[in-house]
């Protein structure tokens, strides 16, 4: 058993848990230093996996684009499959989700040290448009994050009732763009107004520490005023049948 009988039991009633040390920290020192030659361009991958800085406005000394997402890296090199589909990942997700899982995307984040972006409440089925109850995010960190440093925050118990709360379009400060094309996309957040946050809970977490969050709960990220680059691999599930 990688998560125990409470774990199981929060992530039911508020929509997460955090489980300890799910990769060890060498994992999490290894993945990172893959992650950072992937950012820093040794790698041949296609570009439509990266998601960049706005390439006007911010590039590398030796111009190159400033990477701030990959999407699908599993699709690309053994190093990340080993984490996807780590066993203690895939048993907490068939613990969590009741059943037998696949693994359904997987992302790999950096928010640079100099740099400061953050993401809003949305719930991930928004994007996924997954059913109630069938998806599950796991968040690892890859370094320590906490209160202005890339830390997830959650509104425990807002995926009760397994609803999708009306979302908006906005453009992230600084934008996005795919490196394909250099376009800029828009995000999709609940929007500010229309709630309180004052009931959110900040998660603290270590290299190789992970939070669990099921598809529809409310859940954002802090900007990275550390002075260090930070990274985490974003992982998700789904039953399989």
């Amino acid at each position: 058993m990688v998560i125990t009988d409470e774990q199981v039991q929060a992530y039911q009633r508020d929509g997460y848990t955090v489980v300890r040390s799910l990769i060890t920290t060498g994992e999490a020192v290894a993945i990172r230093a893959r992650l950072m030659e992937v950012f820093e361009g040794k790698h041949d991958w296609p570009l439509m996996h990266f998601q960049v800085l706005n390439p006007e406005q911010f590039r590398n000394q030796d111009d190159s684009l400033i990477p701030v997402g990959v999407q699908q890296p599993a699709q690309c090199e053994e190093t990340f499959r080993t984490i996807a589909d780590h066993p203690h990942l895939q048993s907490a997700m068939g613990q969590l989700l009741g059943g037998n899982v696949t693994r359904y995307t997987d992302q790999a984040l950096i928010k640079h040290h100099d740099i400061s972006g953050q993401s809003f409440y949305h719930q991930d089925s928004y994007y996924w448009r997954l059913d109630p109850q069938r998806g599950c995010n796991a968040w690892i960190a890859l370094d320590e994050v906490g209160a202005n440093a890339s830390a997830l925050a959650i509104r425990p118990g807002t995926h009760a009732s397994w609803q999708l709360a009306e979302h908006e379009q906005y453009y992230d400060e600084p934008t996005f763009h795919t490196a394909r094309n250099g376009d800029a996309f828009m995000r999709w957040r609940i929007p500010t107004n229309t709630y309180d946050a004052s009931d959110e809970t900040l998660l603290p977490m270590r290299p190789g520490d992970a939070a669990f969050f099921t598809n529809y709960t409310w859940h954002r990220s802090e900007p990275n005023r550390s002075g260090r680059d930070l990274c985490a691999y974003a992982i998700a599930y789904q039953l399989a049948d």
